[in-house]
């Protein structure tokens, strides 16, 4: 049965709610928090998908597409340009930008952004430009699916933009997923264990608010909800943007030792400043791998020339040992659980065995560190 609202200017009419689905593809990095914003207003007229499709960077190149699915056979493809903050006097050339991407690709046009007022809306409208802004607002005509919201204000003029899929942000996610209850934790303890200012982490937790990533689950305490799709978010992030900023360095072997023994190498001054991770950490941790590589995350600001010289270690870009900075504090990254060794939390080893070009052995061990060890605390999530 349609569902309809009309109240002066606002209406929905579906013809089968059931029916309806929408997947939005991002290209563009940079602009995820509006899809991931347009995929929550979404939420409510059918089920929804977001889809990251990151390439190389192209300035003429599209910020993503929407797809909505009147039924399992029929849909209509939107061309999406994300534009943060708009105004009368930029509106027409986003407008025609908008309308030569949707003719090239052969779609329709649509727009995501941070606020779309009446009047904005009204020249959205008699330009046949669909839209959907992050305070709810929403023109989407594609029959039987008919989405005209309008007249939701922002709490506040919108001046930023979020910084939770940012490097900084990624490593306050990764804090949360690794330790839930890290949600409530004092912000000072937060901000210590994630490495970040109190400003910073004060920020990127209201981001993750308004993304729908944090939710009110009583009195003075928050829950952190949607861990999977968070999770899925977080590790592209933590590959493409995270990890080159905590200075990895690549060596490999002087001598003849298997990477099984750099454990063993270690010297017992560095033992409380190293955490494995990698192929090694998780042939440790599971016994399935036979590993190839090893990753030693190191605590920030500690010499490795010890390291270097006890593990017998030379520079070589395509080397197999990889020494990389640790994300903030030491005993919060600690897999826990597993005796045999000093392990990176199994968070930051699923992603390290999906780097570059996993072959089927890394996948299948990946998919085993996922099941036993993260799906168990990401499930608890709503």
């Amino acid at each position: 049965m349609p569902f309809t609202y009309n109240e002066q200017r606002h209406y929905v009419i579906l013809a089968d709610k059931r029916a309806m689905r929408f997947t939005l593809e991002v290209l563009d990095p940079k602009t995820l928090d509006l899809f991931t914003a347009s995929e929550g207003a979404l939420k409510q007229f059918g089920a929804t998908k977001l889809v990251e499709k990151y390439a190389a960077t192209n300035r003429a190149a599209p910020d993503g597409f929407l797809t909505v699915f009147h039924t399992p056979k029929t849909s209509t493809r939107y061309v999406c340009q994300a534009k943060r903050q708009i105004n009368s006097q930029i509106l027409p050339s986003v407008i025609a930008q908008l309308k030569d991407a949707a003719s090239k690709n052969g779609m329709k046009p649509m727009l995501l952004t941070e606020y779309v007022n009446p009047n904005l809306s009204e020249t959205l409208r008699s330009q046949e430009v669909a839209y959907i802004d992050q305070v709810g607002n929403a023109r989407l005509i594609d029959p039987p699916l008919f989405i005209w919201l309008q007249g939701f204000k922002p709490l506040a003029q919108p001046n930023r933009t979020s910084r939770a899929f940012h490097p900084t942000g990624l490593r306050l996610i990764a804090l949360l997923l690794a330790k839930p209850e890290a949600i409530n934790w004092p912000y000072r303890k937060l901000a210590e264990q994630a490495g970040l200012s109190l400003g910073s982490t004060a920020r990127i937790l209201s981001d993750l608010r308004s993304l729908g990533f944090i939710n009110l689950a009583g009195l003075n305490e928050n829950a952190l909800i949607q861990r999977c799709r968070l999770f899925e978010h977080w590790e592209f992030g933590y590959l493409s943007r995270l990890r080159p900023t905590l200075k990895p360095q690549t060596f490999r072997q002087a001598t003849t030792a298997s990477i099984d023994e750099l454990l063993a190498l270690i010297p017992l001054s560095m033992r409380e400043d190293v955490l494995l991770g990698g192929e090694l950490a998780a042939s440790v941790a599971t016994g399935y791998l036979r590993p190839q590589s090893a990753v030693l995350h190191l605590r920030p600001h500690r010499p490795i020339f010890p390291l270097l010289r006890d593990l017998r270690l030379v520079p070589d870009p395509h080397g197999n040992v990889t020494l990389i900075e640790q994300i903030g504090g030491a005993a919060t990254w600690q897999w826990e659980g597993i005796k045999e060794a000093n392990l990176i939390h199994p968070l930051l080893v699923h992603a390290e065995l999906l780097q570059g070009q996993a072959d089927d052995r890394l996948r299948e061990t990946a998919s085993l560190i996922f099941d036993k060890w993260l799906k168990p605390v990401l499930n608890d999530g709503v």
